[in-house]
């Protein structure tokens, strides 16, 4: 069998949750309203970053969220830079813990923020990640692996999520090589030691190197 600790928080600390979007409305109003409705930790902020909408219905969504206390709006007017766009959005952050956040992603469970920043909170921790699902109930990510594929992969993708994998790998909180910044939670003190995600990898692989170098650091 296999044991689960559920950390206590130390304190109330701020998540500043950085969403890069650009369209898909109707995708970004699911995942900020998931958050919204769901989470049983209220200390967070939202920070959406811009880039390069065109469509109008995004743009009203975004009206839309000019009312919400928690939530703010910034635009990011240069080419798609993942890796750059995120590091922008950290300039604007209030938190002591960042997480990035995919627009495409949901919160499926109240206490998902408390379970990252319970993990993220050990001295010896600077970036966590989180199981992900997609819609047909299979895994799309369980931790990352150098070497898997030729450079890095996915463990267990496309496994069904009731699978424990080898020997409970899959329902264990573990060590990894590193994780999808799809949903990554990182100590702000570790994003500011390595300089925040390399620019250089503008699309692929930022969210690997970027592990890497926490790695480095310790």
């Amino acid at each position: 069998s296999c044991y689960r600790i559920r950390y206590e928080i130390e304190g109330e600390p701020l998540i500043s949750i950085l969403i890069p979007t650009c369209d898909h409305a109707d995708d970004l109003k699911k995942c900020i309203s998931s958050i919204q409705r769901l989470s049983t930790y209220p200390h967070y902020e939202i920070i959406v970053i811009e880039n390069n909408s065109v469509q109008e219905e995004t743009f009203a969504y975004y009206r839309e969220l000019e009312g919400e206390p928690n939530v703010k709006v910034i635009r990011w007017e240069r080419e798609f830079n993942y890796s750059a766009i995120n590091n922008f959005g950290f300039q604007h952050a209030a938190g002591e813990y960042i997480l990035l956040l995919n627009n495409d992603t949901e919160l499926i469970r109240e206490d998902d923020l408390r379970q990252l920043l319970g993990v993220c909170q050990r001295k010896d921790v600077g970036i966590v990640g989180a199981r992900l699902y997609y819609e047909d109930d299979t895994i799309q990510h369980a931790g990352v692996v150098l070497g898997l594929g030729g450079i890095a992969g996915h463990i267990m993708c496309r496994a069904s999520r009731e699978d424990p994998g080898y020997f409970g790998r899959m329902i264990s909180v573990q060590e990894i090589s590193a994780v999808t910044a799809a949903c990554m939670m990182v100590k702000r003190s570790a994003f500011e030691e390595v300089g925040g995600l390399t620019e250089e990898l503008a699309v692929a692989f930022n969210d690997i190197d970027f592990c890497m170098k926490l790695r480095t650091a310790g």
